[in-house]
Order: C-alpha cells, then structure tokens, then sequence
C-alpha cells in the first residue's frame, strides 16, 4: 500500500488535503413525501443558515407537484418547512433571499385568461407564509406593445413549440440589485428577444426589443449577464449565414457571434468571428470592469475540439480588445490518452469530440478556470428470447477537464481527470473554485484503477455504495484527492450532479438520497 501511495503522489503532485481544508455539516435524515425530489435552490440567509428548495415529481408520468421550502440553522437543524404546490402552468424560475425574506419568481400560464404573467411570492424566513404580487403580463392586449408581432393565443395554444428559453429565463445580477427577464419568441421570420429588467424592489426599470433581419432557425443564443451596479445587460448570440445552419462553407465558418448592451437609453451591438476557429459556443464573462467570451474551439470543426477561445471586450464599446485561441496543452493531452505519442498527435491535430461545458469560475485576479466534461450518448438494441428487441440510450460521463488561463488567454494549465460514469444517479460532478484551488466532489468507488504512464481513473460503483471524495487542483495545476464519507458509514449517497455552490460563501451544498431519505450536506472551503 505504501509503494501504491508514493506512485500516485509522484503522478499527482506532493501535497495532500489537509482535514481542515473542508469541513462538513450534515442534517439529520428526513423522509420526503415524494420519492422523486431535486435540489433546485441553496441559499444563504444573513445568521449562516440555511433555505433549501427541491421540486418534487409525482403521478403519472412523474409531474412537477411542488417545492419543498426548508430552512436550516447554521448546524443544519430544521427550522421550518413549508410543501410549496404548483400544477403544470406554474414554474418556479429563479430564487433570492434579500432583507430576510425569501423571494420566489414564478412563471405562470393562464389558458382560461389568455395571459402569461411573471409573480414575485415573498415570505418571511421567520414563518414562510407567502403573498403574491404581479410584476409582468403578457396578453392579447399588450402583444403589439411588447413585441411588435402577433404572438397571442399562439403561445398558449403551442407552448411545447417555443424557442428553449421562451418561458421567460431570469437571469440574477451578482448581489440581487437587478434581475432581467430574458423571453425568446418563435417568430420565424426575425429572431425576437424581449428583455425585462427590475431592480432590487421588483420595479421595472426598462425594457429592450431585440429584432434581427434573420429567420428564428439561423440564430442560437448563447449566453446572458447582467451588471450588479446599474441592470446593464449583455446579451450574446451565434447568426448562421448563407441561409443555412451549416457550420462551414467553402472550408471557413458559416456564422458570426453578435453581443448586444442594453440599457435604458437604448442598445448597441457588434459582430466578430474568425474565418478558420469553429466554435459551437461562447460564454460572456462580466466581472467588475471586465467583459469577455470564452468557448471550446476546433481547427476543422466545431464538434472537434482543439482549446479554448478567449475575447477581451470593451464594455463600454463592445470593441474586441484581444483574441486568442490557446490549444490544449501537452499535459493535457498527456493526462488523458498517456504515453501513446502517435494518438496524443492525431488528437492535437484532429480534435477532441464529446467535450460539454460545465462552468467558470473569474478569479480576483482576473484568471479564468473553465470546468467541463466528456459527455456522449450510445444507443443499444438488446433481443428477447421471442425474437423481440429493445432499444435503450445510456447516458455517459467520462473525465473531467479543467483549464485555467489568465486575463490574456495563455494557459497556465490544462488537466484531465479520468473516470468512466453512466446514468444520472450518481453521477458527474460539482466543482468551486476558492483562492488559488479548484476542488470537485464526485462518487466513486474505492478501486481507484492504475492506468498506463503513472495515471489513474476514478470508477464508477453502485449507489448505495458510492463514496464521496474530493479532488483539488492547486495553483501549479497539481492534483490531489481525499475520500470525505464513505459508504459504509453513510444511510445515504449525494448527488454530486445537482450541487449548488456559493462562491461568496465558500460552500457547496449537496443532497443526500436513498429512495424516499433525504439528507442536506454543506461543504465549507
């Protein structure tokens, strides 16, 4: 066992987790009324404890019912609880706790009425018992105001064929002083964004029209911000040309990126792209006084990945201050294919596919560590001995990939973690970055697998018998990793795939589950 320790350490990098890196806090298990319940919710009141929310499914075809509302001390003793029911026409979007109320933004269909209308439900965390009030409506009456086109009772009648974020997606400024709601409608003839935005007392403070000369089908959106200091939104989007959703014509990119500001004066925009980078995607970075892009990108294609794109913007301009697009590092390449030089080469020119954004994190100094994770489908057909056959998807999540890059874009280091996970119960993972370090909490057995050239990977175990560990990457880009609870010593296992963290804090708070237990587990940095 000693010789097995002293190879992981020399692969990994010589320094440990120490026991007070990360403390832990566990509630006592309850039993839900509903077996299929999801953590939605983590937040943090002013005394350091805290209000947990969980949608809960049931009936046929397992139906968003309702919320469970529970607020914790900061020992994780219950306060309060309170079932928040809703039916189908009524979904809860965003949550915030400001001046020891707790704010619920609920989006709500109303068939009978031939409106849809955006409520703000409050409560104080003393007894959770909520008033309702209306904050935004869209009718038959106001469409023309709103949108300039006729939308009414199209959107009540054919809800499942609005664009993805077409229910109104709410996007938080940094410290709640402003919220904007984002409402993407189906106009196919112009691409059609709405953009309400209020401030901390749920008064609107403007709104904005985005219209694009291009049919719904040839524009993605992609990203959204808000600034904390005076609602200013950022808004970016992917416009396919040439009339087509093809990726590439003529061997060079057959779209351009466009980011839009918007206040109340009015809005401005800008396009960039580069004829021979292909991105699927980009993320907007506000942070303080700084405005950037960031996305995986391929040399020949965009579902091929080769490293990762970074644009510096003016955020008073939008004017593009530094590209740069950094390929993936040696290391990198080293960590996850091992020694075999010939597939590390074919990998560097060719790309990477499978790779799925999972999260960033802008640190005090302006480094970016951009999380994501290798995630595929596979489709198999089994046969029954009456010659009958089956068909099942199973969902895979494979190595973790973590990059950090400074304000210019060069890589100060890239690393994949290897593991092999199917399914959604246990599997994936939450990470936080917190000073110099990244931590990442994952399940996995203790049959942690040698691997050729001095690696290793995490393997994937029943439930029931999931462990749940760290991993921290610090500073120089060396890891190293700790098991926190081990099975044998837990009545439940934790959905690392449905964290929630708080950056301010320092915490992530997980749930505990095993058919209808529940236990809430906070994790301190």
């Amino acid at each position: 066992m000693k010789k097995y320790t002293l190879f992981i350490l020399l692969f990994i990098g010589a320094f440990t987790i120490d026991a007070q890196d990360i403390s832990m806090v566990k509630s006592e298990i309850f039993k839900d009324s509903k077996k299929n319940s999801y953590l939605e919710y983590s937040l943090e009141d002013s005394n350091g404890g805290l209000i947990t929310i969980r949608s809960f499914y049931g009936g046929i075809g397992k139906k968003l019912q309702g919320y469970y509302i529970q607020h914790f001390d900061p020992k994780l003793k219950l306060i309060k609880e309170t079932e928040y029911e809703v039916d189908k026409n009524n979904v809860l979007k965003n949550a915030f706790i400001k001046d020891n109320q707790l704010h619920l933004i609920q989006y709500i269909i109303s068939k009978k009425e031939d409106k849809i209308s955006f409520n703000v439900s409050s409560a104080d965390l003393s007894n959770l018992k909520f008033s309702t009030k209306e904050i935004l409506t869209l009718s038959e009456k106001n469409q023309k105001k709103y949108f300039g086109v006729m939308i009414f009772p199209f959107i009540i009648s054919n809800i499942s064929q609005y664009d993805s974020d077409h229910a109104g997606e709410i996007i938080m400024s940094k410290n709640n002083n402003f919220f904007a709601i984002n409402f993407d409608i189906n106009n196919k003839d112009k691409e059609t964004h709405k953009i309400f935005v209020f401030n901390k007392n749920f008064e609107q403070i403007y709104e904005q029209l985005i219209q694009k000369n291009i049919k719904d089908k040839y524009f993605d959106y992609n990203s959204i911000d808000i600034d904390d200091t005076d609602g200013t939104v950022y808004f970016l989007g992917k416009a396919f040309e040439n009339k087509s959703r093809k990726s590439k014509k003529n061997k060079k990119t057959n779209y351009h990126f466009e980011i839009y500001k918007i206040d109340a004066n009015g809005q401005t925009n800008i396009s960039f792209k580069n004829d021979t980078k292909f991105i699927s995607s980009l993320e907007l970075i506000k942070f303080k006084d700084r405005l950037a892009c960031i996305g995986f990108y391929g040399d020949k294609d965009e579902s091929k990945i080769n490293g990762v794109s970074l644009f510096n913007l003016n955020p008073e301009t939008l004017e593009i201050q530094k590209k740069k697009f950094t390929p993936f590092s040696k290391q990198f390449l080293s960590d996850k294919y091992g020694d075999k030089k010939g597939k590390k080469d074919r990998k560097q020119k060719n790309g990477i596919k499978n790779i799925d954004f999972k999260s960033l994190n802008v640190m005090d100094n302006g480094d970016i560590v951009l999380n994501a994770e290798e995630f595929y489908e596979t489709t198999h057909t089994s046969m029954s001995a009456g010659g009958g056959s089956t068909t099942y998807t199973v969902y895979h999540f494979d190595d973790i990939m973590s990059l950090r890059l400074n304000k210019e874009g060069d890589l100060k280091w890239a690393r994949n973690i290897n593991k092999r996970q199917t399914g959604f119960i246990n599997s994936s993972y939450t990470s936080i970055t917190v000073g110099e370090d990244s931590y990442f909490f994952i399940n996995c057995s203790d049959n942690i697998k040698k691997l050729s050239a001095g690696r290793i990977a995490f393997k994937q175990t029943k439930a029931k018998k999931s462990n749940l560990y760290v991993i921290k990457i610090n500073q120089e880009g060396n890891f190293n990793f700790k098991k926190l609870i081990d099975d044998k010593e837990s009545k439940v296992y934790y959905k690392v795939n449905s964290g929630i963290i708080n950056l301010d804090r320092q915490t992530v708070v997980l749930t505990g589950k095993r058919k209808k237990k529940s236990r809430i587990l906070k994790l301190k940095i």
